[in-house]
């Protein structure tokens, strides 16, 4: 499905029913820089396993990622116009409140979109993220010239089918632009950071949900690239948002 929520800006996402109905809040899945719903969670198993629990799963491509419209003006990637999507897509589903389930980038935006409008967001899991910036330095030099973790993400995904090198490069640029910061963060809200044991782009996420007083999973064996797929996180998210 597709739906012009901002502008000329078109998102694609996907609406999927649960198995049986159950009364949850619906989850909205949260992508990765450079990924999509399709690559990001329905290759790896969450719709079957959210809508095996009754969960209604609403899952976006993120404005220049899969299915949506690629600008290459690196302003229009700011985090509040991500977040601006996201608020218009749950208005035009009628969706007053979700669980949010973000992995990496998408981890980003969950925390900014419970930040911006808490009352829409029940539970948020964080996943492949924590309070250190990935996109520190990147004034410094283009995206993928470097040898931070995130030039080594950006260099993975820019020639991935489908991925426009320009326009991941603009969204790098435009979220630099408004570095993460842990305070303020969202309040009332509860939260689970989930990361591999491995995965250096989610360096100090303990440390990140110790400060929150919320809890944290660490995925044995698994970095930045497989831990999203691991079943002790699928299992995880399932319990929190039971809760």
């Amino acid at each position: 499905m597709t739906a012009n929520l901002a502008g000329d800006v078109k998102i694609s996402y996907a609406d999927l029913p649960p198995q049986a109905p159950s009364g949850s809040v619906p989850v909205l899945l949260l992508h990765g820089f450079g990924s999509s719903f399709d690559m990001n969670w329905r290759a790896t198993g969450w719709p079957r396993a959210l809508e095996s629990a009754g969960r209604r799963v609403i899952g976006p491509d993120l404005r220049g990622h899969g299915g949506s419209d690629k600008p290459t003006d690196s302003g229009l990637y700011l985090p509040e116009h991500f977040v601006a999507d996201l608020l218009r897509l749950l208005d035009e589903l009628g969706l007053g409140s979700v669980d949010v389930v973000g992995y990496s980038m998408g981890s980003r935006l969950a925390w900014a979109l419970a930040l911006t409008a808490p009352e829409r967001v029940r539970r948020v899991v964080l996943g492949g993220f924590g309070p250190v910036d990935a996109l520190a330095g990147l004034g410094e030099h283009e995206p993928g010239a470097g040898d931070t973790p995130f030039d080594h993400v950006f260099r993975a995904v820019s020639g991935l089918p489908g991925n426009d090198p320009e326009a991941l490069a603009a969204c790098a640029r435009g979220q630099a632009a408004d570095p993460f910061t842990v305070e303020p963060g969202p309040e009332g809200v509860p939260l689970l950071l989930v990361a591999g044991a491995k995965d250096t782009v989610a360096e100090g996420a303990a440390d990140l949900a110790g400060s929150r007083e919320s809890a944290f999973v660490e995925i044995p064996g698994r970095d930045h690239a497989n831990a999203v797929s691991s079943r002790v996180f699928k299992q995880a998210v399932v319990d929190f948002l039971a809760d």
